[in-house]
C-alpha cells in the first residue's frame, strides 16, 4: 500500500492563523497531493482552537480528494446522535467517498466533560456506548438502542454515510485503549510515543485481538507526531526548547517522540517509526499562522516524497 502521510492542523496564542491563511492551508494540502488533514478537538482548552468540525466542512469545501478526521474527538463529551449526523454530513459534503474518518478517544482534558455534566469515572463506557450508538445510525432508518446511557426509539438520519459505517479510530497509548480499540475500533491513532513503543502497541493489539476474535489490519495504525522542517539546524532547535518549556518529560524523550529538525533529521525521525512497522503518519506542523505554509510545503515537498 505504501506510506500514508497526513498533515495535522491546531492553533498557537502567539501568530494565530487567520482565516485567510486556513483556507490557503486546505488548497495548498490539496495542491500538494497530501494524503489527509487531521485538525486537533478541544472544547475547553488552554490554548485558541477552533470547532473542529466547523474545520473539517471549511476543509471539505475547498478540497476535493483529501481524507480528514479530528485528531481526537473527545467523544465522551458529546451526544452521540447529533455525532452521528455531523459525520453523515460530512461525509455527503466530501461526496460520499470515504473521505472521512471518526477518530475518538476520552479527551486530552477531562474538564471537557466536567462542563457538561459527564461523571469522569463515566468517560470509557460512554465512548463505547457512543460508537455504538453512531454505528447504528449510520446503517439503517429507524434504529431504536436501550443502553445505559442513551435511550431512543425510530431515530433516522438521512442522508447517511455512502457505503455505510464510517470507520471510527481510538486514540491513546495505554493497555486499556488498545484494548478499546480490540473491541471496538477499526484502527489505532496513538500520539506522542515512540517508534519503540508503537512496535510494542502493535504487538498488544495482535494479543488483544486473538481475545475478542474481531480482527484489526496492521496498516489500520496511525501516530501523529509533532514535526517542524528548517534548513538550520539552531532554528529547529529554539522551536524544540519552546515546547520543552511545556512538556513533561525530558528533552531527550521528547525528541525521540517528535520529528523537529533539518529534513535529514525529520526523515530520519520518521523512518524509525516505518522500520518500526508504521505505514501512517500525521506530522503535526509547529507553526504559527505566518509559517504554516511554509511547514505546509516543507512536508508536502521534501518528507512525503522521500516515502513514496
Amino acid at each position: 500500500m505504501g506510506i500514508k502521510i497526513g498533515i495535522g492542523f491546531s492553533m498557537t496564542r502567539t501568530n494565530m492563523a487567520s482565516a485567510d491563511q486556513i483556507c490557503a492551508f486546505a488548497d495548498r494540502v490539496e495542491d500538494l497531493g497530501i494524503d489527509s488533514i487531521w485538525p486537533s478537538d478541544h472544547t475547553v482548552s488552554r490554548q485558541p482552537s477552533i470547532d473542529v468540525h466547523c474545520l473539517m466542512a471549511l476543509f471539505a469545501g475547498r478540497t476535493k480528494r483529501v481524507k480528514m478526521g479530528p485528531s481526537v474527538l473527545s467523544m465522551p463529551a458529546r451526544d452521540p446522535i447529533h455525532m452521528a449526523k455531523v459525520y453523515a454530513s460530512l461525509d455527503h459534503l466530501t461526496g460520499g467517498r470515504r473521505r472521512i474518518i471518526c477518530a475518538v478517544g476520552l479527551g486530552g482534558d477531562a474538564r471537557e466533560c466536567d462542563v457538561v455534566g459527564i461523571p469522569r469515572k463515566e468517560r470509557g463506557a460512554r465512548m463505547r456506548e457512543g460508537v455504538e450508538v453512531m454505528r447504528k445510525l449510520w446503517s439503517g432508518p429507524d434504529v431504536s438502542h436501550d443502553g445505559r446511557f442513551y435511550n431512543f426509539e425510530n431515530v433516522s438520519i438521512e442522508p447517511r454515510p455512502v457505503g455505510g459505517p464510517l470507520d471510527v479510530w481510538i486514540g491513546g497509548n495505554s493497555d486499556l485503549a488498545l484494548k478499546r480499540v480490540a473491541r471496538y475500533g477499526d484502527g489505532w491513532m496513538p500520539s506522542f510515543i515512540t517508534a519503540e513503543e508503537f512496535d510494542e502497541g502493535m504487538k498488544k493489539l495482535a494479543g488483544f485481538t486473538a481475545e475478542t476474535g474481531r480482527k484489526v489490519d496492521a496498516d489500520e495504525a496511525g501516530v501523529l507526531i509533532l514535526a517542524h522542517v528548517s534548513n538550520d539546524a539552531s532554528a529547529a532547535r529554539q522551536v524544540a526548547e519552546r515546547f520543552l518549556k511545556r512538556a513533561p518529560i525530558g528533552p531527550d524523550a521528547f525528541r525521540e517522540r517528535s520529528a523537529i529538525g533539518t529534513v535529514t533529521e525529520v526523515r530520519e525521525r520518521v523512518q524509525a517509526y516505518v522500520d518500526a512497522g508504521c505505514d501512517k503518519f500525521v506530522l503535526f506542523p509547529v507553526a504559527g499562522g505566518d509559517e504554516l505554509l511554509e511547514q505546509t510545503d516543507a512536508i508536502g515537498t521534501q518528507i512525503i516524497p522521500h516515502f513514496n
